[in-house]
């Protein structure tokens, strides 16, 4: 019985060592700003659109990010932002080569990412993996489209904002992850400006098309973003 309460004693302090430490650890609000550069494709089924070629198309993201640091190692971080998703159609039959449609996607994303680092105090690399939320504010769509006679094809531009439907699915969700290099100004012991670049891959795992009635057409919008951030740590 004794040997029973000498354990249940030293877990005891095991615990208590434990949490002495981590409550002296160094854990640090971080909040700011960043923005950047994007690259989106889609992934659609080919059913029924064997003339259609898609391709990514630069954009913009910008917005804020807070994190808090539990460990001088791990912190959880989290984003809001808003981002411009676009891609490329082009039709590539011979006589309608010159049709093509511009899609811009505009998104309001929360991304929730664990977020490792390493190195010294003012230059650290961070390895960042999660997932995210978002919701589809608005859309627009800039290219040329054509019409038929009986013996022409006629083609004129286009230049207009996407009208809603019921088959557009605008919360969607998905997988994060990438790499971020920082670097701290340090001037005060508890406080200090960050300066950060990281680089994004957003996956979407929700469609954001419902589908028709009777025909299945998932389409998943991935994108490559490149940011530069301004932090103040404290």
């Amino acid at each position: 019985m004794k040997k029973n309460y000498l354990k249940i004693i030293a877990v005891a302090l095991l615990c208590w060592t434990a949490v002495e430490v981590n409550a002296q650890m160094d854990s640090k609000w971080t909040i700011g700003v960043k923005g950047g550069l994007n690259w989106t494709n889609i992934d659609r089924s080919n059913m029924g659109r064997i003339d259609e070629t898609y391709s990514p198309l630069g954009s913009f993201d910008f917005g804020i990010q807070a994190k808090y640091a539990f460990t001088n190692w791990f912190a959880v971080r989290a984003d809001l932002d808003i981002m411009s998703r676009s891609f490329r159609m082009d039709r590539n039959l011979h006589y309608l080569e010159p049709v093509y449609t511009r899609y811009s996607n505009n998104y309001l994303m929360l991304p929730l990412m664990a977020d490792f680092s390493f190195g010294g105090r003012a230059l650290r690399g961070h390895a960042l993996c999660g997932g995210y939320g978002g919701y589809w504010m608005n859309a627009w769509m800039q290219g040329k489209t054509y019409w038929m006679t009986d013996y022409y094809v006629y083609f004129n531009d286009f230049n207009e904002k996407r009208a809603f439907n019921g088959e557009d699915q605008r919360l969607i969700a998905g997988a994060v992850g990438g790499l971020g290099l920082s670097y701290a100004f340090v001037s005060l012991p508890e406080s200090y400006l960050v300066i950060s670049v990281d680089a994004l891959y957003y996956y979407d795992l929700v469609s954001h098309h419902k589908g028709y009635a009777h025909l299945s057409d998932p389409r998943y919008l991935n994108t490559l973003s490149l940011t530069l951030g301004l932090a103040y740590s404290f």
